[in-house]
């Protein structure tokens, strides 16, 4: 499983359980090599940092002479949510965060996400930090961070070994 296939899972999914809960918002993933920029109402995700658990395992299936090496590891990403809400009813910008968090934590959100091979874990506490605008306002950016599990696969070019004379003289 790549990034770009956990992201597209976790926005999805995002989006979905906004819409059931009647909250229309973009949500969009950040550091994208396209800048979609800012907007007034949004919720942001991006990764912060992954780790690899355990070993990394190794597969061998071979077929003639080649190997079907597989290596497999699995990563855990930690993921941070933002929240900028200029204006969007009667909701700031910590109520969408403690919804969007409330969201990841929900069994809808965790399960849909189980089935596509991506474990979640428990989201953290929120932070509500403030930051001048470019207006010069003071404006809450709050967020949370939550952790996804996955298996990254790799599949090197590998010849398989059928036979091994061994050359090994006295010195």
């Amino acid at each position: 499983m790549t990034d770009y296939e956990v992201d597209v899972a976790i926005r999805k999914q995002l989006l979905l359980q906004l819409k059931a809960v009647d909250i229309e918002i973009p949500v969009k993933a950040g550091f994208q090599s396209t800048k979609q920029g800012r907007e007034d109402n949004m919720v942001m995700f991006f990764p912060i940092n992954e780790n690899g658990h355990g070993w990394q395992s190794r597969k061998y299936n071979i077929q003639g002479n080649k190997a079907n090496h597989q290596e497999n590891q699995l990563s855990e990403n930690t993921y941070q949510v933002q929240v900028f809400v200029t204006q969007l009813g009667n909701y700031t910008a910590k109520d969408i965060t403690a919804i969007v968090r409330m969201i990841a934590n929900s069994l809808p959100f965790v399960e849909a996400l189980r089935k596509q091979g991506i474990g979640v874990q428990r989201a953290s506490g929120i932070r509500t930090p403030y930051f001048l605008n470019d207006q010069g306002n003071y404006e809450q950016n709050p967020s949370f961070d939550f952790n996804v599990t996955f298996n990254r696969t790799l599949h090197p070019d590998t010849d398989a070994v059928s036979a091994l004379y061994p050359d090994i003289y006295r010195i």
